[in-house]
């Protein structure tokens, strides 16, 4: 027998190559960085484009895969082996898979034999400037699909809108310092795995980093707290998924309402704190108008029908040039949403200028 068709001589050549491809992952340190609305809107754009149920953007190390983006699939991470993108990754080409239980690559992986039970896969490799792969765009959906002429220039396209963003450097000062000065491991403690935002921790950290900064920048540093209304009305009356449902699409929501270079966390339970840099009082104002009306165009989904979402808002602003705490600016936006929940909720109070 040729060594060529030796399996086993066949299956170290492709762990070989594979392992050549994902090398390059190590210097890009892009693992567990908080949601950017730039790749959700990829993940949208792809779940339409594609009409599959779910579509997403990815990072790949040596032994697992994990989620940038995801849209349709509540996951955060999967080991490689059992994914279905390491057919795509150790061939290097673009692959897709119209009926998964036809395909012997497939077939007895556990997110075909069990949930969701994956029947259609496309995958397509975005490589670094080495040409290392360093993830995919991808898209799955619960039904096989017939042979589409239209299908591989639309997952190419998807695939190279992807690479290019994920090639872009665009986290901001105080975000590419955190993310610099720290592990994966370390990174993955600052974020909340629900939502895919900085947590408490890490929302904090990057406020005092700003604020500092602020010191000598003369930047004026906006801190809104955000808190969903009635959410404990929500758990109890629909219970916990659907709580879920609202944390992750408001915090999706907001990441989309805001610009590239403000920090939105997961403060509490149902509580979210917004950081904007360079922010006028006006300007606060606005974007957390904005928020509100796009929030409110959020709908959960239920057994009992869609359920609408409100939020309360209290902002407090730095004075240019002088010295602020985390806890002193946090503590008056508190003092301005306890305002708001006071007024009636569903609305946006600043400190102080609105409850003297």
């Amino acid at each position: 027998m040729a060594a060529h068709d030796d399996p086993t001589s066949l299956s170290e050549s492709l762990a070989s190559k594979a392992t050549m491809r994902i090398a390059g992952l190590h210097k890009f340190d892009g693992f567990y960085t908080p949601l950017e609305e730039r790749f959700e809107r990829i993940s949208r754009l792809g779940k339409k484009a594609m009409g599959v149920r779910a579509a997403g953007v990815t990072l790949i190390a040596d032994d697992k895969l994990w989620f940038k983006s995801i849209v349709g699939w509540r996951v955060s991470e999967l080991p490689l082996k059992d994914s279905l993108e390491q057919a795509m990754v150790e061939s290097g080409e673009p692959l897709i898979v119209l009926d998964t239980l036809k395909d012997a690559r497939f077939a007895k992986l556990p997110l075909v034999k069990a949930g969701p039970k994956f029947r259609f896969y496309a995958g397509y490799p975005i490589r670094d400037a080495t040409e290392n792969i360093i993830g995919t765009f991808c898209a799955f959906d619960t039904q096989p699909k017939a042979a589409d002429g239209t299908l591989f220039e639309t997952l190419s396209d998807l695939g190279h809108l992807a690479e290019r963003e994920l090639l872009t450097a665009d986290l901001w000062d105080a975000q590419s310092q955190l993310v610099s000065k720290l592990g994966s491991a370390r990174r993955q403690a600052l974020l909340d795995t629900l939502t895919r935002v900085w947590n408490r921790r890490g929302g904090t950290e990057l406020l005092d980093t700003l604020l500092k900064e602020s010191e000598t920048s003369g930047e004026r540093v906006a801190v809104c707290m955000i808190d969903i209304d009635l959410f404990k009305e929500i758990n109890d009356k629909y219970g916990h998924p659907v709580g879920d449902q609202a944390l992750t699409k408001i915090a999706a929501s907001i990441v989309g309402s805001v610009r590239p270079d403000d920090i939105v966390s997961r403060y509490g339970g149902d509580e979210f704190l917004l950081i904007l840099r360079d922010a006028a009082p006006d300007l606060c104002r606005s974007i957390a108008e904005r928020i509100s009306t796009d929030v409110a165009k959020t709908r959960l989904r239920t057994r009992k029908g869609s359920v609408l979402v409100t939020l309360s808002i209290g902002m407090a602003v730095s004075d240019a040039g002088k010295p602020m705490t985390a806890k002193k600016i946090i503590d008056q936006a508190d003092q301005a949403l306890y305002h708001t929940k006071q007024s009636g909720r569903a609305g946006a109070t600043l400190y102080p200028d609105d409850i003297r």
